[in-house]
């Protein structure tokens, strides 16, 4: 499978560009699916100042597609889609809900970095569940979530019991069985 973020056959004309070296200067040609290119005048390393790399955080194939980018900086930028993600559902939910379901995210984190596990799709249904279905799409577009993503959140939703309190999804999300 291809990612559809990727494929170049949905590129717009934004997708080659050019940025200037901060070391030399140099303008340096990007294609939207570089991961980094090496200025030819000074021989630095640059990472694509344009490319997101949250989508790393739900994708098997992460790894596969963003190869030698620092783990620094995916962590940065999928820190960056998290808090895309909280600031558009947040606009959407009341104030405690979503207070309470910040707090079982951060706790869910936590949790599952101890255990050496990615929270991944479980923190975004977290963050999604409260949501009206109709919603979903829309705001997955605002954080730019590639397709398969939400077809993945949309199909997992749908496995969840409706009318979960917060600690009731947060403990569902978090049990030893699988959603």
């Amino acid at each position: 499978m291809r990612c559809p973020g990727q494929d170049s056959r949905f590129w717009k004309e934004d997708a080659i560009f050019e940025v200037q070296c901060p070391h030399c200067g140099e303008l340096i040609e990007f294609f939207k699916d570089d991961t980094t290119r090496r200025c030819r005048r000074c021989n630095q390393v640059l990472v694509n100042p344009r490319m997101d790399f949250g989508c790393a955080l739900y994708c098997q194939y992460a790894e596969l597609c963003l190869g030698e980018v620092p783990r620094e900086l995916l962590k940065e930028r999928s820190n960056l889609l998290k808090e895309r993600i909280a600031f558009e559902v947040e606009k959407s939910l009341p104030k405690e809900i979503f207070q309470e379901i910040s707090r079982f995210a951060k706790t869910m984190e936590e949790r599952f970095k101890e255990q050496g596990r990615s929270p991944g799709l479980k923190l975004l249904l977290l963050y999604f569940y409260y949501l009206p279905r109709n919603e979903l799409k829309e705001l997955a577009q605002k954080v730019r979530l590639p397709e398969p993503v939400v077809d993945e959140i949309s199909l997992n939703l749908r496995k969840l019991k409706d009318g979960l309190n917060p600690q009731e999804l947060y403990e569902a999300l978090t049990s030893k069985e699988e959603v």
